[in-house]
């Protein structure tokens, strides 16, 4: 019996130091999988970037070019879209910050959803066939999201 009390508190010590290093490994992995989320949202900010800047220019262009798909509503300016346009991108530089790279993947997944269903809202506001191409513009931006999940961009 007197040998049998050194083996338990020995077996205590090593639970505790073994439970510490695994408290201290989770942390370096989820802060790990929190940069690597950063990341992701930093290069799918350029993505969606990318594509408001092509609408503005598809907006500044179709002035001359009279496409029926990207006619503006009559109660809207082409300097009003791109303004809002604009706004979008400016709210998208965030996540090339590092001010981003200290929000969670959470915190960074609603600020996008709200960017996302702000430019959403834009298409369907502005475009006289705005719900056909906010649907186009959606489906484009998830197959993007998709392609950058599976690492192919």
């Amino acid at each position: 019996m007197e040998h049998l009390l050194p083996v338990i508190i020995v077996s205590i010590i090593v639970a505790f130091i073994m439970y510490k290093n695994i408290n201290k490994v989770t942390a370096n992995i989820e802060l790990k999988g929190d940069n690597s989320s950063y990341e992701f949202y930093a290069k799918y900010a350029r993505v969606v970037e990318r594509h408001i800047k092509d609408l503005q220019e598809i907006v500044e262009k179709n002035s001359v070019l009279k496409d029926e798909k990207y006619l503006l509503k009559d109660d809207i300016s082409q300097g009003a879209i791109d303004e809002d346009l604009s706004s979008l991108i400016r709210r998208l530089a965030f996540f090339e910050t590092l001010q981003a790279k200290q929000k969670s993947k959470k915190e960074l997944e609603a600020q996008f959803f709200e960017i996302l269903s702000s430019l959403d809202d834009i298409i369907i506001k502005s475009f006289k066939k705005g719900d056909k191409l906010a649907e186009e513009s959606r489906e484009k931006l998830h197959l993007e999201y998709e392609k950058l999940k599976e690492g192919v961009v």
